[in-house]
């Protein structure tokens, strides 16, 4: 909860009475600028006595601001964790698939696996600029599947990472390597 004091220094409590319409009308002004119906109603009071405005403005932008980043703290942190742990996962699923092709080629060529390994630069070299063709065009795919995810809405993403939601993207469905 927002500190009155660091609002406009000590504060002290005052009984007052109001009619039902003005209560409302101030918790509904409250609730829509996220006040505390005591920041409202002295903020009202101040600016229908012509107090300086910029001295008023200030306090009541930071508790607007501090409020905001409660109220979303946790989500830009759920976000946060999100986001290493798909790196993570992504991370550990190339690592198994990479040390998987190294056995495979161990196996199939134990003498030279580390020469059939590797992939030339050389444009001349038809097979290995083949083999870097089909790299850049997966990984333009997974480029275009990042974007189409980056413009996806966070619920839908929350609900996704979660697995709620078990439906596969557009993205996803052009993945389908058959």
């Amino acid at each position: 909860m927002f500190d009155t004091q660091h609002r406009y220094g000590h504060t002290g409590k005052k009984m007052i009475t109001l009619t039902h319409d003005g209560r409302e009308q101030i918790q509904q002004f409250a609730d829509a600028h996220g006040m505390t119906f005591s920041a409202t109603i002295e903020s009202l009071a101040l600016i229908g006595m012509k107090a300086d405005l910029t001295a008023l403005l200030i306090p009541l932008l930071r508790e607007v601001v501090d409020k905001a980043m409660q109220r979303n703290f946790n989500r830009i942190a759920k976000l946060s964790l999100i986001g290493a742990a798909e790196a993570a996962m992504a991370h550990d699923l190339a690592t198994m698939l990479l040390l998987q092709l190294i056995r495979q080629e161990a196996l199939a060529n134990p003498h030279d696996f580390e020469e059939v390994m590797q992939v030339s630069h050389d444009p001349a070299d038809d097979l290995d600029a083949q083999m870097r063709a089909l790299y850049n065009e997966a990984r333009q795919l997974a480029h275009t599947r990042q974007q189409r995810l980056l413009k996806t809405p966070l619920a839908d993403l929350v609900a996704r990472l979660a697995g709620l939601d078990e439906a596969p993207t557009e993205a996803e469905e052009e993945m389908n390597y058959e």
